[in-house]
């Protein structure tokens, strides 16, 4: 076959690929015996506008040909602002009424000539103009682009929203200008925003609630009456309400109908949750077997939202119970001061452990916005490692830092969460022995592709004279669910002369996975991990794994089936199962 020909006909199919749509619908709509819109010439931006405009809605195929004349030059007019909306201002247009046997059509012909774009754009802000600034990065049009009326209203609506959100309420447009020059094709904005008197906050009103003192709950108001408002301020504070875990419904509104002398009074509606409340549940994981979690809180123990809960948990491997009495400070919302005690049981292949522990935890938000944990806990811990029982006393200290952000608590598509901590002990203070350990842990999720890539790692060591002292609570092991898939629980460590594991002064591991959807709810993913904990910096080796999964996405999060296999063992496989979200 000639070239040409060839050409001609590879033309030809691209072109019945996109008039195959347009062929459907036409075909459908005479068959259901409703007239037709055809445009051409048109991008599908300006046809979709044109759509939008021209209505052919209370027509049908009885109607007049006399009344479809004298509705031409309605439907040209409509045809002129739609494409005029988008900035082609040097538009052509033929517009036809054609006849079928089963029915008409209307038939616009376009030729839309050179798109009008924009030279300059000016916004003039009278008063107060750095509070303003951020919409200068956010503008829906900027110069060099084609011209669109909807974008330059709203540029304005922007203004105004953003004037709103702040405090302005007398705002107002002291002139706006969109000026055209058909010569030069082109368009500016001139707009001059007179933001007006800024409002301020007046009265904070909190209707009375017998479960918690309206001393308590101011507490959680970190501004005051008479300082700037502002809408965000007013949405942190519900937010914080919301969160605090005492109200099933929280209401924080600006009485503006009520405003005097620039200040609005607020209102804040609470109504509390049930004070006391009992759950239970059950889950599975494959580093501690099927478990059952059974737990109580007190969700008001006095007006001053003091809290007492207890947690407890039991699986063949570890079975714990652990109270805790918070007491929020100052900054409730951010700021508490939490006592705790528990009791630990596990028994796994590799070591058995009875710690009981006593402890104090000072929680706050820092200046960086991190979660920052300033503790004290005194733990006993009886222990069986390789046939020989041990029994140590740690007063422990230490800080740790954390921070979490996802755009979605479940299911997140970008997202990371970081841990570090700096503990330790000393001999001379109630302890069995004098060490400090640092722990760094993390993990990044970001949307590739169809799917999703998940990389973690963590990383501990310890700076100890005598390690053999340290409680197996605090010696590191690798292997498992959370750390090296394809081994078992803390089954990856230094060996003693009898090739036993006994954990190791440090420990670093590292993963990365791709899950990606195979079927509504359902993803699959591929992965590879390796890690170790060892004794020497200098000579270590990391045990790999590779392995394949499959994820529900659950209404509780996503519930993951592994299977791996362990590359630097027996290479049997080996299967995982966890559950609840992935930062």
């Amino acid at each position: 076959m000639p070239k040409s020909n060839s050409r001609l006909s590879a033309y030809c199919r691209v072109l019945s690929l996109l008039l195959l749509p347009w062929l459907v619908c036409a075909s459908q709509a005479a068959e259901e015996g409703l007239p037709v819109l055809n445009v051409t010439g048109a991008d599908a931006e300006l046809e979709r506008n044109i759509r939008a405009h021209v209505s052919l809605t209370g027509l049908d195929c009885a109607t007049p040909i006399a009344r479809l004349n004298r509705l031409l030059p309605e439907m040209r007019q409509n045809l002129l602002r739609a494409s005029r909306a988008l900035g082609y201002y040097r538009m052509e247009s033929e517009i036809t009424l054609g006849q079928s046997a089963t029915c008409w059509s209307l038939n616009m012909h376009l030729e839309p000539g050179p798109r009008v774009t924009v030279s300059d754009i000016n916004i003039a802000i009278s008063s107060s103009e750095n509070l303003f600034a951020g919409l200068y990065d956010n503008l829906s049009m900027r110069v060099g682009e084609p011209l669109n009326h909807a974008a330059y209203e709203q540029i304005k609506s922007d203004l105004s929203g953003l004037a709103v959100e702040q405090g302005f309420f007398a705002a107002r447009f002291a002139s706006s200008q969109l000026q055209l020059d058909l010569q030069s094709n082109t368009a500016s904005f001139d707009i001059e925003f007179d933001p007006g008197e800024r409002f301020r906050f007046g009265a904070i009103m909190i209707d009375p609630i017998a479960e918690l003192s309206d001393e308590f709950i101011r507490r959680y108001i970190e501004f005051s009456a008479d300082a700037y408002y502002s809408a965000s301020t007013l949405l942190e504070l519900r937010n914080a309400l919301n969160n605090s875990q005492y109200f099933s419904e929280v209401s924080v509104t600006p009485s503006l109908s009520e405003a005097e002398n620039q200040r609005i009074p607020i209102q804040v509606v609470l109504r509390t949750r049930p004070r006391r409340v009992y759950s239970a549940g059950t889950g599975v994981t494959t580093d501690i077997g099927p478990r059952l979690r059974l737990d109580y809180e007190d969700r008001y123990l006095n007006p001053s939202g003091n809290k007492f809960e207890v947690k407890s948990g039991a699986s063949p491997i570890q079975q714990n119970i652990d109270l805790n009495y918070l007491i929020p400070m100052s900054k409730p919302a951010t700021e508490s001061l939490q006592i705790s005690s528990g009791f630990l049981r596990e028994d796994n292949d590799t070591y058995q452990n009875k710690t009981t522990k006593l402890g104090v935890t000072y929680s706050t938000i820092n200046r960086f916005n991190w979660r920052q944990n300033l503790f004290t806990n005194y733990q006993h811990d009886d222990y069986t490692l390789n046939d020989e029982r041990e029994i140590a006393d740690i007063l422990l200290g230490g800080l740790n830092l954390s921070r979490t952000r996802a755009n979605d608590a479940l299911y997140p598509t970008k997202g990371w969460r970081l841990f570090g901590q700096i503990s330790g002990a000393s001999a001379d203070l109630l302890s069995t022995t004098t060490f400090l350990q640092l722990n760094l842990a993390g993990k990044l999720i970001q949307g590739v592709g169809v799917g999703r890539v998940l990389l973690k790692f963590e990383a501990g060591t310890t700076l100890v004279d005598d390690f053999a002292d340290l409680p197996v609570s605090l010696k590191y092991f690798s292997g498992g669910d959370q750390s090296v898939r394809g081994y078992r629980y803390q089954s990856l460590g230094p060996l003693n002369a009898d090739g036993e594991v006994e954990g190791g002064k440090h420990v670093l591991s590292a993963g990365i996975e791709y899950d990606f959807p195979v079927a509504n709810n359902w993803k699959m993913a591929v992965f590879t991990d390796a890690g170790n904990a060892f004794d020497n910096w200098n000579d270590y080796r990391l045990n790999k794994s590779l392995g394949v999964g499959i994820r529900w996405l659950s209404p509780i999060g996503p519930i993951r089936f592994d299977l791996a296999s362990a590359l630097d063992n027996d290479n049997k496989l080996r299967l995982h199962i966890t559950m609840g979200p992935d930062l």
